[in-house]
């Protein structure tokens, strides 16, 4: 099929290439995948590379075969990992599964959307590449008011012409996109990607992390964080003001890395540093609300929250809240660097403070470490513990 009036039409659309594109070696990109890949889209991503197409609102980024050259984007993980995850995070929403590449006729992941959600080709829709309709995977739904998944009927470059219904976009569309593109910076420099060698496992440094390594490297390892994380628009010293402390230095480090989300479906993490929209509730605002609520019991039925509330000495500070309504903070006793992590659960009383900071028991957590920590269990009988753990984030538009 003679693509060139598709890529020309783009081109009239988005103008010429905002920068170079890291070479592609389609052979060998498809040989890896086991399958080959729609003509248009190779053409596209050979002259534009890791695009954003689109404007503040809505907006798409390829995610084309290539290496980051911070080394946290390598196709191949990305590859893995998107589908791994995208098998997990519908099952909130819906009991359709979907299949996904190398399974045969599966989904192949190839794009994001601003919002964080995922755009795959149905591989199983035809035998020619170039007429692989689109799916869309969202999570920014109700939970059974919306289905995750969304079937187009077109091809991607007919898609960004004319836009589509998404439930979980402003409008209820995706598209049509406006004219403006970019390189994405996450992407911006990006080397070409080489498949890794015949019977090299792409997911081995996150299988040693389950048992290898400690603290935030350990984590991240574990579950790469987002690219682009939500923050929020404000600083850590205007937050640190506003609560009237600094927090633990590993707590920063690692909100700063995954910014606002969800840890499998449990543990809710508002923006750190959003302050002032009025739809979002940041940290400082997070913290503030529940603290009081914390108070309020506290003195209502001091037998059982016999922790007292910050900023007495040994006060519980929390800062974080699970889908059981448990509350995740701190004993706040000495500088920030000692604080361990405390837990309010909503089921049962409150016990002593854990012995660790926040990201190590995060990573106890993920391990499946023991369920008395206050955390509970989170791998299942019969399941990997890579396919249970995952972090969702969360864009400027969420409510948090």
């Amino acid at each position: 099929m003679d693509h060139s009036a598709r890529i020309t039409a783009f081109t009239g659309l988005v103008g010429p290439p905002p920068g170079p594109a890291p070479a592609v070696d389609w052979a060998a990109v498809e040989g890896w995948l086991g399958t080959p890949l729609p003509g248009d889209y190779k053409a596209l991503v050979s002259a534009y590379g890791a695009a954003e197409i689109g404007g503040p609102g809505t907006a798409i980024r390829l995610h084309p075969p290539c290496v980051s050259t911070d080394g946290r984007f390598e196709y191949a993980a990305w590859i893995v990992e998107t589908h791994r995850h995208s098998a997990i995070r519908p099952g909130m929403f819906t009991a359709r599964r979907r299949p996904f590449l190398p399974e045969e006729g599966g989904l192949l992941a190839f794009a994001t959307t601003r919002s964080g959600d995922h755009l795959f080709w149905n591989t199983g829709a035809s035998d020619d590449p170039d007429e692989w309709p689109v799916t869309l995977m969202t999570t920014n739904v109700a939970v059974g008011v919306s289905e995750p998944w969304v079937d187009y009927e077109v091809p991607f470059l007919e898609l960004l012409r004319t836009g589509v219904p998404h439930p979980g976009e402003p409008g209820g569309l995706l598209g049509p996109l406006s004219s403006q593109i970019r390189v994405w910076p996450p992407l911006a420099g990006a080397a070409p990607w080489s498949p890794p060698p015949a019977g090299t496992a792409v997911d081995a440094r996150q299988c040693a992390a389950l048992t290898e390594g400690s603290g935030l490297d350990a984590v991240m390892a574990l579950v790469p964080p987002p690219l682009e994380p939500y923050l929020g628009e404000g600083t850590w010293e205007q937050v640190f003001e506003r609560l009237g402390t600094r927090l633990p230095p590993d707590f920063v480090a690692l909100a700063e890395r995954y910014g606002a989300g969800n840890w499998s479906w449990w543990l809710d993490m508002s923006a750190p540093l959003s302050l002032g929209r009025p739809r979002e509730q940041g940290l400082a605002a997070t913290v503030e609300g529940m603290l009081d609520g914390y108070r309020q019991l506290r003195a209502a039925h001091p037998q059982y929250y016999p922790m007292p509330a910050w900023p007495e000495p040994g006060g519980f500070l929390p800062f974080a809240s699970t889908i059981d309504g448990d509350q995740i903070g701190w004993c706040a006793d000495g500088p920030p660097e000692t604080w361990r992590v405390a837990v309010n659960p909503r089921h049962c009383d409150q016990g002593p403070p854990l012995p660790g900071d926040f990201t190590a028991t995060l990573l106890t957590w993920l391990r499946g470490g023991p369920a008395e920590s206050g955390f509970p269990g989170l791998t299942g009988r019969d399941l990997h513990p890579l396919d249970v753990m995952f972090f969702e984030p969360f864009g400027p538009g969420a409510p948090w």
